[in-house]
């Protein structure tokens, strides 16, 4: 009996001895392993996120960039040569541009446009509507009023920023068959205008645009066609 005790004793300590754990060095290796593969995995993690957000940065600029061009075009492809109204009636010139007007940083431009759209004119304005563009403190901005001729009423125009981040402002007029920086001196409107700006990140951006025949030019074909009925009408006579 005592034997047998002694010989299962051996056998259990010999167990013992042959179950060893890991040593310092193997969990020193093992912890630095899973350090780097998670620093790694941290670093994609990060780039990830970045890309996203310099996407969808990117994307909200453009989205911005569409947004301003829309109502540029829709401003200028439906000009109107309307000047506004003063006590001796309305002026004839009904575009201007300049370095010294609105407050701007670079150039402006004032205008009318048509389509501002009233339904069975329930609401009491024009469906033209007056707009400035300016760059102010880096911003590329378009101004209106709620009412066409504002020598009527002393009302503070109502200003939309379109964009930031705007450098330049320019403006240009094609008549006298070339692009010149200056308006014709007759006040009637040139065939064209281009705008052209610089958007940080983007670049140059420019547009050009034909303009409808100014007042003058109506008249003259009013008259032109009624000069002609007269003529028809005495050689019935």
């Amino acid at each position: 009996m005592v034997a047998q005790r002694l010989v299962r004793q051996k056998l259990s300590l010999q167990q013992k001895q042959g179950a060893k754990g890991f040593t310092l060095l193997e969990i020193l290796a093992a912890i630095a392993i899973f350090s780097v593969v998670t620093l790694s995995a941290w670093q994609i993690f990060q780039g990830v996120v970045a890309a996203h957000d310099i996407v969808v940065s990117r994307n909200e600029r453009m989205q911005q960039l569409q947004y301003a061009l829309l109502l540029i075009d829709q401003d200028l492809q439906q000009l109107a040569d309307r000047g506004p109204r003063s006590g001796d009636g309305v002026n004839s010139a009904g575009l201007f541009s300049g370095e010294d007007m609105l407050g701007t940083e670079d150039e402006a431009l004032a205008t009318v446009r048509y389509g501002w759209h009233n339904p069975q004119h329930i609401l009491p304005r024009s469906e033209l509507q007056r707009v400035f563009y300016r760059l102010n403190e880096g911003r590329l901005e378009r101004q209106f009023h709620y009412v066409l001729d504002t020598q009527e009423v002393d009302a503070e125009p109502v200003t939309q920023t379109l964009l930031d981040g705007v450098t330049t402002l320019k403006f240009e007029f094609y008549h006298d068959e070339k692009w010149q920086k200056d308006l014709p001196e007759s006040g009637v409107l040139p065939k064209a205008i281009a705008i052209a700006f610089t958007l940080e990140g983007i670049g140059l951006i420019e547009r050009k645009y034909l303009l409808p025949a100014s007042w003058q030019a109506e008249e003259t074909t009013d008259s032109t066609k009624n000069s002609g009925t007269g003529d028809t009408n005495e050689q019935a006579r």
